[in-house]
């Protein structure tokens, strides 16, 4: 065991009760010309409909539906939502209360993926030239702009408000539309860092212009340039993701590998390779050879959300000295046969899913039962990594790269550092997963079919390293990577 080395604040999602006051924003508009009405996007009686499908979808389907919340709380976020279309409502506000019905659930497997949309939304929402001409990491609490295409704003300045907003209101009302698993103190951080621009975040690109659209076609940002200390206010154009990616590639998901005198590193920004030729147990083996003499390793896997677990696994067994029995779970599943009613409005990548018949019994409450899963007693290779290794952790681990740290820091293989991760020890909903795309709107919202629940009594948390380390603002801007430097200080005194 280990204790935290600082405090945390814990972390609750704000009711759907405030949605009725932003109903009507711009991003959900009526007005015509001239100060007359203009037909609504989607009628009410649209609009309430597709929310009650959602409401459906998600009692009969979502299997860890009231791990962190009651039936009553969701009927009253339903209502609420249900009120704020009163009147009609656009393809944009649907996202938005689509989101914060999701995240209301406190799932990380639960949100409104810009994978699975309808082409409609992708299009006329999620494609529109409304998204701010840079990108962003939140650091402390502040805004660094990492990059930019537009030249009046400089990488390294910091963003204070936006048309006239200041950073954290923006925060705050973006928030409670982010998912994670819980409420724990890592679960907040996941959603922070959702906001930032990057594979597993978006937040800004996705949510931002339909919580806030653009003016005139632009916005007014606050900054404060590096090494200034008075504010400046510039005017910039929106533009499409495609084209600042033009300028502002997005991140890498590749593997990489390199040794640097003593020390590898090993970087693993995600374990999904869903149709792709990569073999990443084969790319692990090579790694590991070509690790044979070296001392020490740091693996990265801080931008990690996850993918196959079965990758984690296998990476974990060249780190083992010794077997490690791993924990096992209770697998339920809301529903023995998906209801044809919900089933025409859904998609998934194996149909096979929707039928469970013969494979569930009853349990004692709502859900039904899958055969238990039980942990799987993992061995190490045959030659395991002679060195010594820390795995650099994060809030964006909360798949199955949360599973991987979990595992890690249960065998002792290695030493964890960085911040809490997200995901849950009391267990995970996914492994299956559907998505309903409303039938007016086209909204596509995903649901987890398959909830895991921990053996014992785990708490709401996530893992926490043994070697608490924060990115520091002064670090960001300098350019300086807080935690790898921490890791290296770290093999440092191994030596």
């Amino acid at each position: 065991m280990h204790a935290r080395r600082r405090a945390l604040k814990s972390f609750a999602v704000a009711p759907l009760a405030g949605l009725a006051g932003w109903a009507a924003s711009p991003a959900g508009a009526q007005g015509g010309a001239a100060g007359k009405p203009k037909k609504p996007e989607i009628g009410a009686e649209d609009a309430q409909r597709d929310l009650r499908i959602l409401q459906r979808a998600l009692a009969e389907l979502h299997p860890g539906l009231t791990r962190y919340t009651t039936l009553a709380q969701i009927d009253a976020d339903f209502a609420a939502a249900t009120a704020a279309v009163a009147s009609g409502s656009s393809r944009a506000q649907m996202v938005l209360l689509a989101s914060q019905l999701a995240a209301s659930l406190h799932c990380g497997h639960t949100w409104v993926s810009p994978y699975n949309q309808r082409a409609d939304v992708v299009e006329n929402v999620f494609n529109r030239a409304d998204k701010l001409p840079l990108t962003l990491r939140w650091v402390e609490g502040r805004a660094l702009i990492t990059g930019s295409t537009d030249a009046t704003v400089t990488a390294g300045s910091e963003l204070l408000a936006i048309d006239g907003r200041p950073v954290a209101e923006i925060r705050d009302a973006l928030l409670p539309l982010l998912r994670a698993d819980g409420l724990h103190a890592g679960a907040r951080l996941k959603r922070l860092a959702q906001l930032d621009s990057g594979p597993n975040g978006g937040a800004m690109d996705r949510l931002f212009p339909l919580r806030f659209p653009p003016q005139a076609g632009g916005y007014t940002l606050t900054l404060r340039e590096r090494g200034s200390a008075s504010p400046r206010t510039v005017n910039v154009s929106a533009t499409t993701t495609a084209e600042r990616d033009k300028t502002l590639p997005a991140a890498s998901t590749a593997w990489r590998f390199a040794v640097t005198g003593d020390t590898g590193l090993l970087t693993l920004p995600t374990f999904a390779f869903w149709r792709s030729d990569f073999k990443p147990e084969a790319f692990l083996q090579q790694t590991f050879d070509a690790l044979r003499g070296v001392p020490f390793l740091v693996i990265d896997q801080r931008d990690n959300e996850g993918g196959d677990d079965a990758i984690g696994r296998a990476l974990l067994s060249h780190l083992l000295r010794a077997p490690l029995q791993l924990p096992g779970n209770r697998v339920e599943s809301a529903y023995e046969r998906v209801p044809y009613v919900l089933a025409r409005y859904l998609d998934t990548w194996d149909f096979g899913f929707f039928d469970r018949t013969g494979q569930v019994r009853k349990g004692p409450g709502r859900n039904w039962l899958l055969p238990d899963r039980p942990g799987a007693r993992m061995a190490p290779v045959a030659a395991p990594y002679a060195g010594r290794t820390v795995v650099l952790i994060g809030p964006q681990n909360s798949s199955a790269g949360f599973l991987l740290a979990r595992d890690i820091q249960r065998s002792g293989a290695a030493t964890l550092l960085g911040q809490p991760t997200g995901g849950n020890l009391r267990g995970l909903n996914g492994g299956q997963l559907c998505w309903i795309n409303l039938p007016a709107s086209g909204v596509g919202v995903d649901i987890p079919l398959v909830a895991a629940f921990a053996e014992g009594n785990p708490p709401d948390a996530g893992v926490l390293p043994e070697v608490a380390v924060a990115p520091r603002w002064a670090d960001a801007v300098a350019g300086v990577d807080t935690e790898m430097q921490a890791s290296l200080k770290l093999i440092a005194g191994w030596r």
